[in-house]
């Protein structure tokens, strides 16, 4: 498929010296966020996938094929995470009043037109008690792993995550998840600002546009934290050693 072109700064022509990030990332006060893995956004059946395979099976397709790598990589990352005892914590996005009176007009307004392009069958996001609104079984959470409900694109914004987090002495957090460049990439920003220390799994995060998430995962890595693949971040846990690479090149 066609698309816009945009040109990003090439690493050399950027003022890395201005930028530069360093974290003093610490496994052992790590947490793995596992962000809005639900029915309603990978399923075809229903809401926003729904919608996006109505509009283009072959985007969606695109998009499934990412999504089934996106599952493999966190798995592996929880696996390490639940085997070493380390903090995990998901959130599920979605309409928390069945009138969805608890959205800002935006999101209300994103409702009616995906409900009017799909013949009243499928809106955006689900409603929270419905099954597209779960956490799809290939990732659910375990009885004790912390589950945030949430509204908007940032976790920090609808739920006390910040509060937990510090609660449990947690300063280094690991994100994955979908969107890439929408509730990852928010909560990340919003995790940067309060002072953790934000590593984005890269290939363990999914959108329907991947270029916009490669330019998102640069930017991110150029200002505010550490983007970093999979077997990169496992392969720290592991050693301690300080990673190689630490953000995705231009």
């Amino acid at each position: 498929m066609s698309g816009k072109q945009i040109r990003l700064l090439d690493d050399s022509e950027w003022p890395a010296s201005a930028f530069e990030v360093r974290l003093p990332i610490s496994r052992e006060r790590a947490a793995l966020g596992v962000i809005d893995m639900q029915h309603y956004c990978i399923g075809a059946r229903e809401h926003l996938a729904h919608t996006v395979q109505r509009h283009s099976q072959e985007l969606h397709e695109e998009y499934a094929k990412r999504v089934a790598s996106v599952i493999e990589n966190i798995g592996k990352l929880l696996s390490v995470f639940r085997t070493s005892k380390r903090r995990v914590f998901y959130t599920r996005h979605g309409i928390q009043l069945p009138d969805a009176g608890d959205l800002v007009e935006r999101r209300r307004g994103r409702e009616r037109v995906a409900l009017a392009a799909t013949g009243g069958r499928s809106g955006h996001m689900a409603v929270r008690g419905t099954p597209g609104y779960e956490i799809i079984r290939e990732l659910a959470p375990l009885p004790d792993e912390l589950v945030l409900d949430k509204n908007t694109s940032s976790a920090f914004h609808s739920t006390p995550l910040d509060l937990f987090l510090r609660n449990m002495q947690v300063d280094t957090v690991i994100l994955t998840g979908i969107a890439s460049d929408q509730c990852v990439f928010a909560t990340a920003l919003d995790a940067a600002d309060r002072g953790f220390h934000v590593i984005i799994a890269a290939d363990a995060c999914a959108n329907l546009d991947p270029g916009s998430a490669e330019a998102v995962q640069i930017l991110f890595g150029r200002v505010f934290g550490y983007v970093m693949r999979t077997s990169a971040i496992l392969e720290w846990l592991a050693t301690g050693n300080e990673p190689r690479e630490t953000r995705i090149t231009a």
